[in-house]
């Protein structure tokens, strides 16, 4: 059995605390976000982010608790792509970075450091993935996890690929610089989804699901929030509601299941 170690378990600390750092800015002191990130954005974008860096404190907690890595192979993964996706994209955008300011400095730093680290980490423990342990995973949830991580990972490739048809039909005001930046956790998330689609057991999709609730939860509450920004008008405000609400409610029966099949 392959074990989650000391100094992984100092990685995931590490990520955790600066994904704690931006969400608790961007999620609740959203005017003053500029303190975490390199840039000043509007409040609902803060939030947005805000919510995005939560979930990821939840699933860096997780990881720290973990014992086996199979439970984590996949959140060390998606690490990787998150971090490692915004390091090339900040490449692209340079000229919306002031390197007079710490908060540059440290973004790009901790994106060089963190994708190597967690790529190097799913690499190195891949095999990890074939030593599966606890309450088998229903079929429908391997079913929804693959449906969620098509759309995701579709999603996210659009936000990169097509920032500006992106902006034309996103539900609230952005810039080409926060849907290609956007982009990065999407792609994570997605990816993450796709893979945990793989898994057989809850105990190794379980952390990285608790994870998605509460990032789905954030969103909405955001949204709710700032639902003056939205035209109810557009389809995609309905479906950006009815997206979220769908994936909180789906999320939320699928983590109780897992604890229930736990006691069994």
């Amino acid at each position: 059995m392959t074990t989650v170690t000391r100094n992984q378990k100092i990685y995931f600390a590490a990520v955790g605390l600066f994904a704690l750092w931006v969400g608790i800015w961007g999620g609740f002191i959203p005017e003053h976000v500029d303190e975490a990130i390199p840039w000043l954005v509007p409040p609902f974008h803060a939030r947005f982010i805000g919510a995005i860096y939560l979930s990821a404190v939840v699933i860096m907690g997780g990881c720290m608790m973990a014992h086996r890595f199979a439970e984590v192979w996949v959140a060390v993964f998606m690490i990787g792509v998150w971090t490692g996706s915004l390091f090339v994209i900040s490449l692209f955008h340079l000229n919306e970075f002031d390197f007079s300011r710490k908060q540059v400095w440290f973004w790009f730093g901790a994106y060089i450091i963190y994708p190597l680290i967690g790529f190097w980490l799913s690499w190195n423990h891949r095999t990890a993935r074939d030593e599966p342990s606890g309450p088998k995973l229903p079929n429908w949830t391997q079913s929804y996890l693959f449906a969620q991580g098509f759309i995701i990972t579709a999603l996210a490739l659009a936000l990169l690929l097509e920032p500006d048809l992106m902006v034309s039909v996103w539900p609230w005001k952005v810039t080409r610089f926060l849907i290609q930046i956007y982009s990065g956790p999407f792609l994570a998330y997605g990816l993450g989804s796709l893979l945990l689609s793989r898994q057989r057991t809850w105990p190794e999709v379980r952390i990285v699901m608790t994870g998605f609730i509460i990032l789905t939860a954030g969103v909405l509450s955001a949204s709710i929030i700032h639902h003056d920004l939205f035209t109810t008008t557009n389809l995609a405000t309905w479906l950006w509601f009815g997206g979220f609400s769908l994936a909180t409610l789906l999320l939320g029966v699928i983590i109780l299941r897992s604890y229930t099949e736990d006691r069994k």
